[in-house]
């Protein structure tokens, strides 16, 4: 073994020293279990940057969802998900950076535009700094999104799909534990509920039970998907039915697979019809529900979409008032005194407010003309997913791995016409959506392979290096 050199001798020392010194210095606050938890954060943290690209997405993901699950430690979570969030983008881009990786594409040149109006329409906020803060959390997501989560895939896209498909099994199956046999609202309102499985869980298990040739492995995701599609229909959220329905359609119509849609539908009846057989006045009222929740929400009297009329009125008010550069990134006050809150660096009641979707509210935030690179980045992401359903029918092959990632971003762009939450980087939702639209744009199929007289390819050329074969998932 060889020995140590007395400046590695010199750093072992100074760093245990340091560590000494801080316990002392902070002892008083061991008691305290947010710090507690900050500590436990910290060393969760440099344990992930010692294997960036195996293990910092996984925690990503975890510590955001944490922050937005009633669990234990949510708040430790909720400061913690910003220190993991900007360790990540650095550190994930100087090691990007300083190997030869795949090329920057134009959705990196538009997230960077986007970024660079965010910090411009902050300066005239009436929240210059909360505005300015949460600009800066969304450049830190674009820059993680545009190196460090590319980390995760490269080299290791089998790997990484399996997890994603038992990380989604793992949250169906905890999420009827949690809300079926313990009652316990762990993402708390339906909606989040409806968000998560509609968006995060669906897709990918609908690809995993497609993909799945091994009896037992099918059996397991197809129960994993039906606990799914039943808590969307639990959650009575229109925007998660609305978009499962969307996912389900596109898959099945542009993989040629009617059949399937058939009897999916066949299956939805036949339940339907013995639920009434069993229990006809339950069914009745459970109709009778789904019905005022997917068509009026609570507000009958206002007629379909009701509930969203007063958001959308409140928001387009906002854009005729401040038309050309909006009420500041992140901001829409509501009119309230903020009192003692200016100058705070967390967001607070006075400059949020429901917007009743995603598009409006950024389009209230920027303005006319800061929202201009904002619908360059959508257009360009839904380009995407047309290329990839353009490939399907094509193909009628359910084995690339493009396919998960553009029924997320479909189901998201979906959802997030009824929600807010496409750019609240605090939301986990917005994490898992951009990562997985980034990491798209590096496995989609170039023209050429989108032409009806070339043979289907078994693996599609792209600007990865010559080891990267990430595109289709082995039999």
């Amino acid at each position: 073994m060889t020995s140590l050199k007395p400046s590695h001798w010199l750093a072992i020392v100074s760093a245990f020293s340091l560590a000494l010194y801080f316990i002392y210095f902070h002892l008083p606050n061991f008691g305290n279990v947010s710090f507690l938890g900050a500590i436990i954060i910290l060393e969760i943290i440099i344990a992930a940057l010692w294997n960036f690209d195996q293990r910092f997405f996984v925690l990503l993901m975890i510590t955001f969802l944490w922050g937005g699950m009633n669990i234990p430690l949510q708040g430790a979570a909720k400061m913690g998900r910003w220190i993991v969030l900007a360790a990540g983008a650095l550190v994930g881009f100087v090691i990007w950076v300083k190997a030869p990786r795949g090329p920057f594409r134009t959705i990196h040149l538009l997230a960077f535009f986007c970024v660079f109006t965010a910090l411009i329409s902050a300066t005239v906020s009436s929240f210059i700094q909360v505005a300015s803060l949460k600009a800066l959390s969304l450049g830190l997501l674009f820059l993680y999104c545009a190196s460090g989560v590319r980390l995760a895939l490269l080299n290791r896209e089998e790997r990484f799909f399996n997890g994603m498909i038992l990380g989604c099994e793992m949250v169906a199956y905890g999420s009827t534990l949690f809300y079926l046999g313990m009652g316990n609202s762990v993402w708390g309102n339906p909606n989040s509920l409806g968000a998560v499985m509609s968006i995060g869980v669906f897709p990918f298990l609908l690809w995993g039970w497609l993909i799945s040739d091994a009896p037992a492995m099918k059996i397991r995701r197809l129960v994993a998907l039906l606990c799914c599609t039943y808590l969307v229909r639990f959650s009575l959220s229109r925007a998660a039915m609305i978009a499962v329905a969307v996912v389900t359609v596109t898959f099945c119509l542009t993989l040629h697979r009617y059949k399937l849609l058939v009897k999916i539908a066949v299956i939805v009846l036949f339940f339907v019809a013995i639920g009434g057989m069993l229990a006809p006045e339950s069914l009745n009222t459970q109709l009778i529900d789904l019905k005022d929740a997917f068509l009026y929400k609570g507000h009958k009297e206002e007629g379909v979409l009701g509930s969203r009329r007063g958001p959308w009125s409140q928001s387009i008010a906002s854009i005729k008032e401040h038309p050309w550069f909006g009420t500041g990134y992140g901001t829409s006050p509501t009119g309230l005194d903020p009192g003692l809150h200016v100058g705070t660096t967390s967001s607070f009641s006075e400059v949020e407010r429901e917007h009743g979707s995603s598009y409006i509210t950024v389009a209230e935030w920027l303005g006319l003309v800061g929202v201009l690179p904002f619908i360059a980045l959508i257009g360009l992401t839904a380009s995407q997913v047309w290329r990839v359903c353009a490939l399907m029918n094509r193909t009628s092959e359910v084995r690339y791995y493009s396919i998960p990632l553009a029924m997320v971003v479909l189901a998201g762009f979906v959802h997030a016409g009824f929600e807010d939450w496409l750019f609240a980087v605090g939301s986990y939702l917005s994490v898992f959506f951009w990562t997985s639209a980034f990491l798209l744009s590096d496995i989609l199929p170039d023209a050429s392979m989108l032409s009806a007289g070339e043979p289907a390819p078994r693996i599609l050329r792209t600007n990865w290096p010559p080891d990267f074969r990430g595109i289709i998932a082995r039999r």
